[in-house]
């Protein structure tokens, strides 16, 4: 196994190389590159587990991809299903390596519904979403702010794994996970979703941008009344963030005549 530094500064780069131009990774593109490059290198980055290239003669040791097609359990409750499900998920890169999935919590038949980017370090170790400093700062607003206990909300994210290093997830990270999320709003129906920074605002809405622009407007998805606000990291990081933060808290409260 290549160090730690260097497997850090491998995936450093491919990440930011797929953000200028997405890898393709079909047979052709891997042919290609197996053609210029020694089995030792195509180690290092197969075992790194960020580049999907598989070498002649080299075998991964990995464990068996959980099978999504198993049948599940028709009792449970609807979001517990598709808590199942979400388990099985094998689609991207980012389950191999998180240590418990952050399916989402809260009220099934809440109104209000939060949705941010992915889990931090302190949601992979619990399994629980927004429990860390910008979780516990989320907490404070909807329980001094709103008046009402955190368990009254819904509250899921983009993506059920933790990206490396609390990274943005990529797109096909977030198109591989948004279906969990879509079934969970679906089930929970609430009367409003709230958006928290621009990943949630991008995957959710299509929206690109800045949030000082896009909190300007409020928004529908499948006949939810949705508002836009600022991550509370974002918080965490710009304190001049607070005020606009609970100007469109209210406008929640104002909307569902709790003010």
């Amino acid at each position: 196994m290549i160090p730690s530094e260097i497997t850090e500064s491998i995936e450093a780069w491919l990440l930011w190389q797929q953000q200028i131009q997405p890898f393709l990774f079909n047979e052709s593109f891997q042919a290609e590159i197996r053609s210029v490059i020694t089995e030792e290198t195509g180690r290092i980055f197969q075992e790194s587990e960020v580049f999907p290239l598989s070498v002649p003669g080299l075998t991964k040791n990995a464990p068996a991809a959980k099978n999504a097609a198993e049948p599940i359990d028709e009792s449970l409750p609807p979001l517990e299903r598709v808590r199942v499900k979400a388990e099985k998920c094998s689609a991207c890169r980012l389950g191999a390596k998180r240590t418990k999935l952050v399916f989402g919590e809260g009220n099934p038949d809440a109104d209000i519904m939060f949705v941010g980017e992915g889990p931090g370090e302190d949601e992979d170790l619990s399994g629980r979403p927004f429990v860390g400093k910008a979780g516990q700062l989320l907490t404070k607003i909807i329980e001094n702010g709103m008046k009402i206990p955190r368990e009254q909300v819904y509250i899921a994210n983009i993506v059920k794994c933790r990206p490396p290093a609390n990274r943005d997830p990529m797109p096909d990270e977030a198109q591989c996970c948004i279906g969990f999320l879509k079934e969970q709003i679906r089930i929970v129906n609430p009367k409003v979703l709230i958006l928290l920074g621009k990943v949630a605002t991008r995957y959710l809405l299509g929206l690109e941008g800045a949030i000082t622009r896009a909190r300007e407007s409020t928004y529908e998805y499948e006949g939810i009344k949705v508002f836009v606000t600022y991550h509370p990291s974002a918080l965490l990081r710009n304190e001049s963030y607070k005020r606009p933060v609970w100007e469109d808290i209210k406008k929640v409260m104002k909307y569902l005549g709790m003010m």
